[in-house]
């Protein structure tokens, strides 16, 4: 054994005789198989005399290319640099780069014909070389000729394919015939790009950790997703196309993060047939970035994504992005709102535009929401009770909520339908101020609320009205109640005289039998016999339309009869003795429809002059 290792120091030293003049960028196994062309003789036997293993050399082994460096007097360093070294699994170093074989093919001829048929006519057969980045995937031209890189049939082993010499000279009709073809080649901003990693290392930008085969993913990706195209495998992407996929891609990755970003705002913005989500408008890039998402390299490309996505677009709780859980939800849909909220969508799309006081424009186009924006709406939404939950914490009836509610006692809002909602602040406040009355005492006369109401027939709704204008006072609090019912109103309160509508708009039944002094059942038959107009009104309450009686029948009712409570008002007697006499006297009262209702035509009473006596007679 140690004869043989001097024989090989021996071989070594021994300077080879004819030898070649690497081209720059060449490859170790390029140069071999030249000098083996210039000696005619095979890479391998070449190797085997000079020491060397030629599948070693091939893989670029240090000790295969310092003893090369040796024998062929070559400079070691420049081997080194354009040799394909292995640096892992299925990835190499390429110059000054790295890649994976998804860009880098070691042992694919492809060369530039132009080139090689110059170097041909040169050099002879042993002119026959390839440049370490003709193996480069991505690049599809030469730079210098300006032509497209031709790709030679695979030889049948790879350790066949690294000797360019013998593939070339087997296909040298493919290669005289792209030569030929006078194809021109123009240069693009991307592959100036990967020569300058190839040649010169990493840039001075965020893309510097990325190798070949994610940079080409990258640009091709979202080169195809700005074009609007999908991309179901990059192998079988037409190589026009491709560059022009490329090119798109590197000019928004080079202008940085916000280039990036700027770029997804575009493609969110396009109009589509299909909702906006950041997975179909990022569409090819996206499906790429999915799939190399856990690289290392990529990991700024997956922040400048994932934190567009979680800004910009609507998420479920405990959802992840490229593999990232969400730490803050930005945008959600109404969907998910209504999940949260328990809220229906389309009372969320009533709510957050009243509580965000959006336009009319700004609600239409609401298709999305934050959690900003349901916070607070449900905060509002708390704030407020509807009529039945705020009548039930007073103790009344929810017709006395909506008289309270008419009185501005409690305020209210409504959301576009019918309904009402009161705040819940002025509740408390009524239900406060009923607590911190003084005690029920024991001595004078006290009724409770709903009691004295009913004795002095006065509506709750003008007592409470009248209690909170400071118009009356002296109530206390009794503790055999709950809500407004507690109070304990003074016997003899004074509460002025009652309240008598006008006749200066459409009144409700109850609202003009109390006009005419007369009871809602007659006011009905006369609506029914037609001696008054009515009209059907919304009930913004219910969406129930409800009669009115006109004001304009009102008028012409009033010019033609008096009823029996205004005559007795007038005389100041009570109706029952005013009945009598007005019998007595023979007044006809206005039938019906064969119901007699006490209303008298003006011309009878004045012929019988029966209000005069009454008045006289005290």
């Amino acid at each position: 054994m140690t004869g043989v290792m001097m024989r090989d120091a021996e071989i070594h030293e021994r300077p080879l005789g004819l030898t070649v003049t690497p081209f720059a960028g060449e490859t170790p196994a390029s140069i071999v198989s030249r000098i083996a062309a210039r000696n005619a003789i095979s890479p391998r036997n070449l190797c085997s005399d000079l020491g060397l293993r030629w599948p070693f050399l091939c893989s670029g082994y240090p000790d295969q290319l310092s003893g090369l460096a040796d024998v062929a007097g070559l400079d070691r360093a420049s081997l080194t640099r354009w040799n394909p070294e292995k640096i892992g699994i299925g990835r190499y170093r390429v110059g000054q780069a790295r890649s994976s074989t998804g860009v880098f093919r070691r042992t694919a001829t492809r060369v530039c014909p132009a080139c090689i048929e110059a170097a041909l006519e040169k050099d002879g057969r042993h002119g026959a070389h390839q440049l370490l980045e003709w193996s480069v995937m991505c690049l599809h031209g030469c730079e210098h000729q300006k032509v497209p890189l031709v790709e030679l049939p695979r030889a049948g082993t790879s350790h066949e394919s690294y000797d360019v010499v013998a593939q070339i000279a087997r296909h040298s009709d493919v290669v005289k015939k792209a030569a030929d073809a006078g194809r021109i080649y123009a240069p693009n901003a991307f592959e100036a790009y990967v020569r300058r990693r190839i040649n010169h290392g990493p840039q001075a930008d965020w893309l510097g950790e990325l190798e070949l085969s994610q940079l080409h993913g990258a640009c091709l990706s979202l080169g195809a997703a700005i074009c609007g195209s999908s991309l179901p495998s990059t192998a079988n992407v037409d190589p026009d196309l491709e560059r022009e996929f490329c090119v798109e891609g590197i000019c928004v990755l080079s202008d940085g993060p916000d280039g990036l970003t700027a770029c997804m705002e575009g493609l969110k913005s396009r109009p589509g047939p299909r909702r906006s989500y950041f997975s179909t408008d990022l569409g090819a890039f996206y499906v790429w970035l999915r799939a190399a998402h856990g690289d290392a390299e990529v990991q700024s490309i997956v922040d400048s994504v994932q934190s567009f996505a979680v800004r910009n677009y609507t998420m479920k709780p405990k959802k992840r992005v490229l593999g990232r859980p969400v730490p803050d939800v930005k945008r959600m849909s109404f969907e998910t709102a209504r999940e949260q909220s328990g809220l229906s969508v389309g009372f969320l799309k009533r709510l957050i535009p009243h509580v965000d006081n959006l336009s009319e424009a700004q609600s239409a186009a609401l298709t999305e929401t934050t959690p900003d924006q349901l916070s607070r709406a449900i905060d509002f939404w708390s704030g407020l009770r509807n009529l039945k939950s705020t009548a039930v914490a007073l103790n009344v009836h929810p017709t006395q909520v909506k008289g309270l509610i008419e009185k501005g006692i409690l305020r209210s809002i409504r959301f576009g339908t019918a309904l009402r909602y009161v705040f819940t602040e002025d509740v408390d406040r009524l239900l406060a101020e009923a607590a911190a009355l003084p005690e029920l005492p024991d001595v004078g006369v006290f009724l409770p609320l709903r009691e004295h109401c009913q004795n002095q027939r006065i509506g709750l709704v003008r007592l409470i009205t009248l209690w909170q204008e400071g118009k009356v006072g002296g109530f206390v609090r009794g503790a055999d109640a709950i809500g407004l019912q507690a109070i304990h109103v003074p016997q003899d309160v004074d509460v002025g005289a009652r309240d008598t509508p006008s006749a200066t708009r459409d009144l409700t039944p109850l609202e003009a039998a109390a006009y005419l002094k007369i009871g809602v059942g007659a006011i009905r038959a006369l609506r029914d016999a037609g001696y008054l107009g009515h009209t059907k009104r919304l009930n913004t309450d219910t969406n129930h339309r409800h009669s009115l009686i006109t004001q304009s029948s009102i008028r012409e009712f009033e010019a033609r009869f008096l009823t029996l409570g205004q005559l007795a008002t007038s005389a100041r007697v009570a109706p029952i003795h005013l009945a009598r006499r007005l019998d007595r006297e023979g007044v006809p009262t206005v039938t019906c429809r064969g119901r007699h209702v006490r209303a008298y035509e003006r011309s009878q009473v004045a012929e019988h002059e029966v209000v005069a006596r009454s008045i006289s007679n005290g």
